[in-house]
This record gives structure tokens, sequence and C-alpha cells, in this order.
């Protein structure tokens, strides 16, 4: 899975991409493979070094690339952790984390090389290997105002573009398939309504989420990279608090709360309050040893979102929608470009497999992303809805919610007990591995992990998860989990990696 992707023989002519972001850029790299020309559109203008730009708002506030994103990456991108390197992204091997719950503290040591970076870092080292694909070209400055179809509207064939400049100037580019990676800012329902398509219900998490974040010089004679995590405690409406290094010797501090009821501030004084009467002692020790830059900023969102466009009968041909415009997250569990990826991948699974000129290639695509993208939605929401306030809309219930919330509780509770009482990491390990995409919840949620979290010993979490579980016998585990659950077999439809075998000892050290 990490050998590069071989250039095919190419049939279509013509693939555009709305968006300029990680997602259009991972788009286009598999679009390349397939047609003739790609063309990525970009309302912004397009900075000569790595730089923030308008239509990555977001863009101050971490960024990272989960398990599963860096096997896609690297898939696509062979070495890009070594461009962000050589770029000057911080080398996170040897780095300390330490990881704070209500069940103790986690003290790890990253024993793999890997790349710590801003956002804007990120994108511009992609673009840079994006951009030196011959039959990849570049449109910046100009937006996307609308789908070029056919006479009957059922095919797209083009977009309608208009500089952003004082001219102002209109035309349209023609396409065999247009992709919009455009995220939460696009206009793809406006468009398709404008068309007299009916839209499904979307799915919605009302997770009115808010964090912020500041920078900070490291000073030169702090030459340890620490980084820490502290989950709060959603149930006491108690924010998560986090500090990471980027490029530069700069330090990332956050805040975050969901639910609405508080958001985190940005004026200097009372961020550095919040930040001191929620993080851990050795966090608020470390800080103090830091010099601030600027102000904080934040960020805030009222729900998340998740279109359903494979239920629509009439979809038009020659479209397609990858990224947060087709899914987007509450971006504290740093899903949103991993996700994007597995979009991409998906995607190239299929235009292997089929001419995008075959009939229904383009819900089949879409179907078969939903089912990729299930256990992020999931896993997201169900950590989401521990917030007062997070309310879950949609057409379909989300599946297993209370169960689920109670079942990683003690799973959590376990896997930290063994990690600090017998240097035991495998649970643990188990569990990051879940959280970063590589493989299903269904491999902690199942009968045997269940016997091993069942104790006896009484405690409160194994007093809900049995409440939860209900009167089965062993016979029965099996297919009360199917109920209360997702089974989530179409969205691993290869074998990943266990990046987190119970044999390695990557990732772990001692429990504190």
């Amino acid at each position: 899975m990490n050998n590069p992707l071989q250039y095919q023989h190419k049939k279509e002519e013509k693939a555009l991409v709305i968006g300029a972001g990680i997602a259009g850029l991972l788009t286009a790299r598999v679009l390349s493979s397939y047609f003739e020309e790609v063309i990525v559109v970009e309302k912004d203008e397009l900075p000569q070094k790595p730089s923030s730009r308008p239509g990555t708002p977001q863009d101050f506030h971490p960024h990272r690339v989960l398990p599963r994103g860096d096997i896609i990456m690297n898939r696509f991108f062979p070495g890009y952790i070594n461009d962000l390197l050589t770029q000057g992204a911080h080398n996170i091997k040897n780095d300390k984390i330490s990881r704070f719950s209500p069940h103790g503290t986690l003290e790890l040591v990253i024993e793999q090389k890997g790349a710590a970076s801003s956002r804007a870092l990120l994108e511009w080292t992609i673009r840079q290997r994006v951009q030196e694909i011959p039959n990849v070209r570049f449109l910046s400055k100009q937006e996307v105002i609308g789908l070029q179809t056919s006479a009957d509207q059922s095919q797209v064939t083009g977009v309608h573009i208009k500089e952003r400049s004082e001219q102002k100037q209109e035309r349209t580019v023609a396409a065999d398939l247009v992709v919009d990676t455009s995220g939460r800012s696009s206009k793809l329902i406006k468009w398709l309504e404008f068309m007299g398509l009916d839209m499904p219900e979307s799915e919605r998490l009302k997770v009115r989420f808010g964090y912020s974040t500041r920078h900070y010089r490291v000073p030169p004679h702090i030459k340890e990279k620490w980084s820490a995590t502290s989950e709060g405690d959603p149930a006491k409406n108690i924010g998560a608090v986090g500090v990471l290094h980027i490029e530069e010797n700069i330090a990332q501090t956050l805040l975050f709360s969901a639910g609405g009821t508080h958001y985190p501030p940005t004026d200097p004084e009372d961020y550095e309050k919040e930040l001191d009467a929620l993080a851990p002692p050795t966090i608020k020790q470390f800080i103090k040893k830091l010099e601030p830059l600027g102000s904080p900023r934040g960020f805030r969102a009222q729900e998340s979102t998740r279109q359903h466009f494979e239920q629509m009968e009439n979809w038009p041909s020659g479209l397609l929608v990858l990224g947060d415009a087709f899914c987007n997250f509450d971006p504290i569990y740093g899903q949103g470009m991993t996700v994007a990826a597995i979009e991409a991948e998906m995607l190239d699974t299929c235009l292997k497999e089929h001419s995008s000129h075959q009939p229904g290639f383009e819900r089949d695509v879409l179907q078969r992303m939903q089912q990729a993208i299930e256990p992020a939605w999931w896993l997201s929401s169900i950590a989401d809805l521990r917030w007062e306030g997070v309310e879950h809309v949609g057409a379909v219930p989300l599946k297993g919610v209370t169960f689920a919330q109670k079942y990683f509780d003690l799973y959590l509770k376990q896997a930290t007990k063994r990690a600090k009482e017998d240097n035991d990491f495998s649970m643990y390990q188990q569990y990051i591995g879940m959280n970063g995409l590589v493989h299903s919840p269904r491999k902690i949620i199942n009968p045997h992990m269940l016997s091993l979290l069942i104790t006896g010993d009484e405690s409160l979490e194994e007093k809900q998860l049995l409440a939860e579980l209900g009167e089965v016998d062993e016979t029965q585990v099996q297919e009360r989990l199917d109920e209360l659950t997702p089974s989530f077999t179409l969205a691993f439809n290869e074998e990943v990696p266990d990046l987190f075998s119970s044999g390695s000892n990557s990732n772990r050290r001692t429990g504190v």
C-alpha cells in the first residue's frame, strides 16, 4: 500500500477540482492518473511560501494527520514526511507525550520519525508535489460561481468561473468530471437546488464547539520536546487542553469545549487564566517557560454536517464531492485531512475498477465513500455527544451512542490500569489505532474483549456497561453487540497494516 500510484493509460479528457486545500490536492493527485488534464480552481491567490490564506481560516490552529491518513499520504506522496522535515517541520521522534484522563496519566515516547507542522506548511509541501505533476495545472484567484450542465441537466459538463480581480471577467471551463472539494464554504447544495433537484436530509451533529489557540516561542535552552493532551470532563463541562510543537521552535496551546454553554476566550489575559485553571500542573509548568507570540485566536462552529448525496437517484453524472463539502467534523479529533485521504483513496479504487463514463459511477463512488468514513463520523459523534447540549439530528438515529460511551469508559480504565501497573500498552495501542482510523471499532468492541473487561469488580463503569448490555448469555453476546453498534464491515475493504501490534514497542514507554 505504500507504493506510489502507477500512471495508467488516460482515456478521459479533462477533470476539474474546486479548491486547492488538502482535499483538493489529494483529489488532483488521484485524478492525474486517469485524466489527460486536471485543472485545480482556487479562489485564493496561492502563496509562494508556507503562509496562511483566507480560504483556510482555521489554519492557525493545530492540525495533524492520523495514522491511517499517513499511510495513504505516503502512498500518494512517497517521502512527504522528509519533505516536511526539510522545510523545517518538527521531527517528533523521541518526543515525550503525556496523556491525562480521569483514569490516570500515561507518558509515552514516540520512537518513529514523523513531522509536526502548521497547516500552512503541510499544505504548501503537498502542493509543491502536485504542481510537479505534468498534467495538473492551477487556476488561482478564480471563483467558481456555478455549474455548467447538459440541456436536460442530467450531466455536469464544466463550471462557470469569475476572476477575483478588478476586471471580474467570467468564463466557462469545460470538464468531463467536476469534483467539489471547497470545504465548509461549498455552494454545491445551492447549485443543485438551482438545477431543480431535491436534497436528501443531511445528518447533523449540533455540537456548538469552540476552540482557541495561542502560539509561543520555545526558548533555545529548552531542548526536550514535550507534548500533552488533557481530555477534560464533558460531564462536568470541563474543557480539554493541549500543547504541541510545530516548526520554527513554536509551541501551540489549545483550549476546547463543546455544547455551546462556554467558548474558550481569545482575550490574552482571560485565555491564560482559563489555561491555568484547566491544565494539569506539568502543562502549566511547561507553558510558564514559553514566550507568548501574539493573541489567541478562536474558531467556532454550530454543527458538523454529513451530506447524503448518495441517496439521490437523479444525482448528475460528471459530478463528485469530497472532503468537508461532503462531511465535516469537529476538528478537535484531527479527522478532517485523514478522512479526505480516505475518500481520495476510495475514488482511486473506483476509477481503477470502472471508467467515470460508466452509468451510475458517481453514485457508486459517493456510496462507497460514505461506507469508508462511517467509523470517523461515528467515533467523533460518540465523543461529542458526551457534552451537554450536543444533539444528533438525522433521518436515522445514531446507533449505539450510550453503549459505546460506557464501553469505552471501561475499556480506557482497564487499558490505563494495565499500562500503569504492568507496563502493558497493548490495549491502549489498540485504542489509539481505532481513533487513528487504522482499524475498525469492532477490533475493540467484540465478545472476547468484553469478557476481558467484565471482571466482576462491581465498579461504576462495569455496572453501567452491564446495564446497557442487558440480560444475555454467552451465546447471545455477538448478536447483542450487532444490535448495539454498527458493523463497519464495508469501511475497511483491504487489510490495513496494524501500526500498534502487541509485539511492538513503538509509541510507548511507561505509565506514570
